[in-house]
This record gives structure tokens, C-alpha cells and sequence, in this order.
């Protein structure tokens, strides 16, 4: 017996270490407030288990009458509905903010005039960019948010239903687009993969600064000159953004070293290089036919 118990309590021990485990999960997750909370993880903080979409009919109901609504729930597949002259508003709530509360809050823009999501609200809000974001998009599908919180019985309105004016939004971000565009343009090669995160990025900027190290590979040195004649900026050298460079002579800039330019740009040098070798080797013949 005193074999079976301590086999017991050992077993007992390890889902206790589990479930702490769980919970520091669930809580560095539920900072980012999308799909908050995880509703696949289901009894691990304590009370969540217990959390029932009907908790929170109450406080979205006394939020709506308080400002002259009538309030029915359950009406043709809507969770709640609230009327006032002849403005029809419909309510989804839900133990979290998942695609299908979104998709079910697009469904109802059929029939409703405005519409709301309500959600348990969040121990912690941080107005970051994770919820800025929220926000955008929700204001982008022109559905309203709700917090419920259901310990003090009340709902706080954290986004009012609006319409959305896209190509006005689209004109304040005018300026961001011609950055893309003009990023996208200078790029002459492809040398990031989609979806890194925490990793360089081989913008323009740094493109061209590899094409400044490479020209002084195949040429030992240049001056702004060499760079503004390929289309570079010849400050390039001068800014040194990446400390690749230095200074040595008057206008004249070399690499501070072979190994200055970091070994996972080798193969975009040795490419950039051919590309000014094979350019070099044109120039001199043309030269040797006018000769």
C-alpha cells in the first residue's frame, strides 16, 4: 500500500510541474491578445475552466439597456440582439477572439446594421502593437469589440462599429507604398526567404554597400566617383553604416580588412564581383578596338 501510494504522489507531482508549465505558456501567449484566450488549452488556469459564454449575456445585456436598447438573446442564430429604432445590432460573444468569432461577426453584417464581438476581457491590457494591429483589422471588417468583465458584471466598449473608408486609409499610407516600391526596385537579387524573423535582411541599402565591397575586391580601391558612376551613392563609403570600410587616402576607401563583410554575404560578393569583372574586361576592349 505504502508502494502504491508513493508511485500516486510521484504521478500527482509530475502533472503539478505540467500544469505550471502549462500556465507560464498560456500567460506569455495571452500577451499578444489574439485568439486570447488559447480555447484549446482548457482547465489550466484556474477558473477559465469553469467560464461559460453565457457568463457573459449579463453584462452585455445591462450595457445595451443602460443606453435604451431592447436586449433579446438567442434570436435566429444571433447570441444577442439589441434593438432601438429600428437600429439592429447583433452580439456574438465568445470565450475568445478566434477566426471563427470573426467569421461568425462577418456572417451577421448580413442582416445586422452594426455589429459586436464580446470577449472575456484580459487580466492585463497593453495597448502594443499586437493590439493596435487587432484593432486595425477589426475596424478594416467594421465590427465592433467588447470587453466582459464578468467578476464586476460589466462590459466596457474598447472599438465602436464603423464604416471604413479603404481608399482613405490607403491615401494616409500613400508614402509607406512608394518605400515598398522603391524597395522593392533597387533590389537587383532575391536574397532573403519569406517569413524570417530575428535575421539580417539583405535590404537595398545593404545590397548596394556589398556592391561598394565587392567593386574594391576587384579593384583594391575606389572613391565615391566609382560608386555614383554605377549608380550607387557615394556617400556610401563615407557613412560606412556597416564599419566594412576605411579611409585611405584622400577619397580613397578600402575594406578595413578581408574578412570585414560577414562570410554569409561570400557568395552575393563573389557574384557582384564576376558582374564588375566581366564589366571591366568589356571597357578594356573597347578600348583596345578604338586604339
Amino acid at each position: 500500500m505504502a508502494a502504491l501510494w508513493m508511485t500516486l504522489w510521484g504521478a500527482s507531482s509530475e502533472r503539478n510541474k505540467i500544469d505550471l508549465l502549462l500556465q507560464k505558456r498560456v500567460l506569455t501567449r495571452q500577451s499578444s491578445f489574439l485568439f486570447w484566450p488559447i480555447p484549446c488549452i482548457i482547465g489550466v488556469i484556474k477558473g477559465w475552466d469553469s467560464l461559460k459564454e453565457t457568463d457573459l449575456y449579463m453584462p452585455v445585456k445591462t450595457y445595451f439597456e443602460d443606453r435604451g436598447f431592447l436586449v433579446r438573446s438567442e434570436v435566429r442564430d444571433i447570441d444577442v440582439v439589441a434593438v432601438k429604432e429600428n437600429l439592429l445590432v447583433g452580439i456574438e460573444l465568445k470565450k475568445g477572439l478566434t477566426v471563427e468569432l470573426l467569421t461568425q461577426g462577418t456572417l451577421r453584417q448580413k442582416t445586422c446594421d452594426l455589429v459586436y464581438l464580446a470577449v472575456p476581457k484580459p487580466k492585463r491590457v497593453v495597448k502594443n502593437r499586437a493590439f493596435m494591429n487587432l484593432l486595425y483589422m477589426l475596424k478594416r471588417l467594421e465590427l465592433g469589440l467588447l470587453y466582459v468583465d464578468v467578476e464586476k458584471g460589466e462590459a466596457v466598449e474598447v472599438l465602436e462599429p464603423s464604416l471604413y473608408d479603404l481608399q482613405k486609409g490607403k491615401r494616409s499610407s500613400l508614402k509607406e507604398k512608394v518605400r515598398i516600391l522603391k524597395e522593392t526596385e533597387k533590389r537587383s537579387v532575391d536574397g532573403n526567404k519569406g517569413g524570417s524573423r530575428g535575421k539580417k535582411l539583405l535590404t537595398a541599402y545593404r545590397e548596394d554597400a556589398l556592391r561598394a565591397a565587392a567593386l574594391i575586391r576587384v579593384k583594391g580601391h575606389i572613391s565615391p566617383k566609382d560608386l555614383k558612376e554605377r549608380g550607387l551613392k557615394g556617400t556610401l563609403l563615407s557613412k560606412n553604416y556597416y564599419q566594412w570600410f576605411e579611409k585611405v587616402g584622400h577619397g580613397k576607401y578600402a575594406l578595413k580588412s578581408a574578412g570585414a563583410v560577414e562570410k554569409v554575404y561570400e557568395s552575393l560578393l563573389l557574384g557582384f564581383m564576376m558582374e564588375y569583372e566581366k564589366e571591366d574586361s568589356l571597357q578594356k576592349e573597347t578600348v583596345d578596338t578604338e586604339s
